[in-house]
């Protein structure tokens, strides 16, 4: 449980926290309200996006046709059932995904249905929540082998690439708006 809490995630949240308690502190409080009203949201979609992996055995797949629209037109909704090595059950879609460059859903789906028929263990990565309010699945994008081959994937390492970019550019932001907004004396003690 509590390596939950200490996942990447969680730490960039109590970053942004940390934050604007720190502005809020040095005199700030509409920069450190700004810092929370910023980061929270961009917090959230960062997680949303965000690759995650796990290896399991995939113990079902399932197609769904939706009902039809106006026009008479379904959808096929593809299912993985997979249960890792804690014995947990996860349900996802396989959906493609313009965000993770995922065109190759039925290819997905068919190595899911290989690694089901032939009971072999297999490492998912994938992105999204579960939602049972919502009706929300994280959606696979990748499978392969069991190990720890989605770490080194190209798309892995450009999101956490950027990721980097990306919370580097809105903490040095705010700090350098609280140094801006700063009063003279607290820019250089030598002023005073």
């Amino acid at each position: 449980m509590l390596q939950a809490w200490l996942s990447i995630g969680y730490i960039v949240l109590l970053a942004i926290l940390v934050l604007a308690f720190i502005l809020w502190r040095r005199g700030g409080p509409v920069l450190s309200i700004a810092a929370l009203v910023v980061g929270i949201p961009l917090w959230f979609g960062w997680e949303y996006a965000r690759p995650t992996w796990t290896t399991g055995v995939i113990t079902g797949t399932e197609v769904r046709r939706s009902d039809p629209d106006a026009r008479g037109n379904t959808t096929d909704f593809e299912y993985i059932y997979m249960r890792n090595r804690s014995d947990r059950g996860l349900e996802l879609t396989n959906d493609d995904s313009w965000w993770w460059l995922k065109r190759n859903s039925e290819r997905v789906f068919n190595d899911a249905k290989t690694a089901q028929s032939r009971n072999t263990e297999v490492t998912l990565m994938w992105n999204r929540w579960r939602s049972t309010l919502f009706t929300w699945f994280p959606n696979v994008i990748a499978i392969g082998p069991a190990g720890s081959w989605p770490f080194w994937s190209a798309r892995t390492i450009i999101f956490y690439g950027l990721s980097v970019v990306l919370w580097l550019s809105y903490f040095y932001a705010f700090f350098r708006l609280r140094r801006s907004t700063a009063p003279p004396r607290d820019r250089d003690p030598e002023a005073v």
